[in-house]
């Protein structure tokens, strides 16, 4: 009996209920763990599912020997169950936070007389302390010296309690002014001490406001108590504390809890940017990355960091804005809930600051990966186009790509783009626009040949030097277009290559089956780059011209209306369909009353 045999009776043991499945291997290791509403029916996909599949999904399923389930009584006990069970095996193919062990809390021994603020990497609040975090090594530390420098609590270990003396004197620490002096009868009063325990945990809670005025009004009476040292010490407290919110500060006058997350990936390059904002200030600023991410599958991906990174998280915010939609948000939205013991919102934010935040955390995620992945990634490029021109039977590299891709709408305002891709970069001071003249029409072949006739007659008339490769987005038919257009120039050197959409065939010319690769290959990886960068580029482009000409024939022909006034009225109505609508007295305001009069008469004449 073989192996898909043999897993296909054990699909036959497992349960039409909730549950969690872990798949291993031949060695017995866990290599995945999912969860399900249906255990049968989840597992049963990828034994014998049809369709397509993606590379993780095929790897995986080929290393799958045994299934283990547990079931479990709902879809909410099977998320906190796989969490559990992923943090305990580290299935090779789950998403994982590979460095969270690393992430310090910072902990406030309330359980004490005299509390402390320590640096911690266990979390248990089983004595009532207070953690906050998680945090990077780094910036726990500089808070932790803050702390010490700015507010007097103690950093010493020693056991003390009201009323008694733990040392006849007090340490340096209290000569220095870094420290109230509990462990001394008389030093100090265990009120005076929790008054500036409530401090330190307003400031851990980024309460700054707050933490402000309660300085602020100590400040008052010790100065006028005359106790001027005292009064000092409080300004420089308060001055210390402004400097840090104007460095958190974010564009908001709402004192808001949300976490706000950021994406980007690229080839399965991935980045992960996350901003915790407290009382409208960021507080924290985190970055998480993975490679080579195989069969990236963004909902999937974004759902699992969002479990990984919450699990042990003890500080969940009301409110979470992700960038892209998730896999199952009400159920993650529950989980989240249960976890903080409060409703937990999960959203992508439609419009207003929120879009503004998710894109600033996109942005970072962008900068990040870069700044991560910029030598790796130019590397893999290279050796892209040194694989890309073995495919097409040259020995060299393809450094320099121009691609080619036809737009329009049943004919109209057809439009080739062309881009440009130099040495691993897209060169967009050399993409072009080229508006169909000869063409009537939806003819994607003539309006090919005639884009690569203009582009390559000039460069030849203009002796300039030609690309190392042309991309043509397309399959045999606009191939041979270009490649006439070329011919007719005498332009014979230059490899050409369509790429077909469909089936992702690479067609070149004097061969009469498509070239077909794997979807890992490095050179069509790299055909596909180019090829969406050019159709991304022809359709926006095709949309321009269409506008103009819509808007034109509409408002332009009108008496009275030249560039300035019709830029005005789409301002304010939004379209051309707005401004039909519009009546008299809102043109009037516009345009004033006799010209928005006139046009008001000549469109509804």
């Amino acid at each position: 009996m073989d192996r898909l045999e043999k897993l296909k009776l054990r699909l036959k043991e497992l349960p039409e209920r909730p549950g969690v499945y872990l798949h291993k291997n031949a060695e017995g290791e866990v290599i995945y763990v999912g969860k399900a509403r249906n255990l049968r029916n989840r597992v049963q996909s990828y034994l014998v599912g049809r369709g397509a599949r993606d590379s993780r999904i095929m790897t995986l399923i080929n290393e799958i020997e045994a299934i283990d389930f547990v079931t479990t009584n709902n879809e909410l006990e099977a998320i906190l169950l796989e969490n559990n069970l992923i943090k305990t095996h580290q299935p090779r193919y789950n998403v994982l936070l590979r460095d969270d062990k690393t992430y310090p809390y910072i902990k406030v021994t309330m359980s004490e007389d005299f509390p402390r603020v320590v640096f911690t990497r266990r979390v248990d609040r089983k004595k009532g302390d207070l953690f906050y975090g998680p945090f990077f090594a780094g910036t726990a530390r500089r808070i932790l010296k803050l702390i010490a420098d700015q507010f007097k609590l103690r950093s010493c270990d020693l056991e003390i309690s009201e009323g008694k003396s733990a040392l006849t004197r007090p340490c340096l620490y209290y000569d220095m002014h870094q420290c109230l002096g509990p462990c001394v009868v008389g030093l100090t009063t265990q009120a005076e001490y929790r008054e500036m325990v409530d401090d330190v945990v307003l400031f851990l809670s980024g309460k700054s406001r707050e933490l402000q005025e309660r300085l602020t009004s100590r400040m008052y009476r010790a100065a006028e108590s005359e106790n001027f040292e005292l009064a000092s010490y409080y300004r420089d407290l308060i001055r210390t504390v402004e400097r840090i919110q104007a460095e958190q500060q974010v564009a908001s006058a709402e004192e808001e809890d949300l976490d706000v997350w950021g994406l980007y990936e690229e080839e399965g390059d991935v980045a992960v940017q996350l901003f915790v904002i407290r009382d409208g200030n960021v507080v924290d600023r985190r970055e998480l990355f993975w490679e080579k991410v195989a069969g990236y599958d963004r909902p999937y991906f974004l759902a699992e960091i969002l479990q990984r990174y919450y699990q042990d998280n003890l500080f969940i915010p009301g409110e979470i804005l992700v960038p892209s939609d998730v896999e199952e948000p009400e159920l993650l939205s529950e989980w989240l809930s249960s976890q903080r013991g409060k409703r937990v919102t999960l959203r992508v934010p439609q419009r207003g600051k929120g879009v503004d935040r998710v894109e600033l955390a996109n942005r970072n995620a962008r900068l990040s990966h870069e700044s991560r992945f910029r030598k790796s990634q130019q590397d893999r490029l290279q050796i892209a186009a040194q694989r890309l021109g073995q495919v097409l039977g040259y020995d060299r590299e393809m450094s320099r790509i121009e691609s080619f891709d036809i737009s329009n709408i049943q004919g109209s305002d057809s439009v080739a783009g062309m881009v440009v891709l130099d040495r691993g970069k897209f060169d967009k001071n050399q993409y072009r626009v080229f508006n169909i003249k000869t063409v009537a029409g939806a003819d994607d072949f003539r309006s090919m040949a005639e884009a690569v006739d203009r582009r390559y007659r000039r460069l030849l008339e203009e002796d300039k030097p030609l690309p190392d490769m042309i991309l043509i987005d397309g399959g045999r038919g606009q191939l041979n277009a270009a490649l006439a257009a070329l011919n007719k120039l005498g332009i014979e050197e230059i490899p050409i290559a369509g790429l077909a959409k469909r089936e992702e065939e690479i067609y070149v010319p004097d061969r009469e089956e498509p070239i077909r690769l794997e979807r890992r290959d490095p050179a069509l990886q790299l055909l596909q780059m180019v090829r969406d960068e050019t159709h991304r580029f022809a359709v926006s482009s095709h949309r321009r011209r269409r506008s103009k000409r819509i808007l034109h024939s509409e408002l332009d022909d009108l008496p009275g209306i030249g560039e300035k006034r019709r830029k005005l009225l789409i301002e304010r109505f939004g379209s051309v369909s707005g401004v039909k609508q519009a009546s008299a007295s809102d043109l009037i305001n516009v345009l004033g009353r006799k010209v928005g009069q006139t046009l008001y008469d000549e469109l509804h004449a």
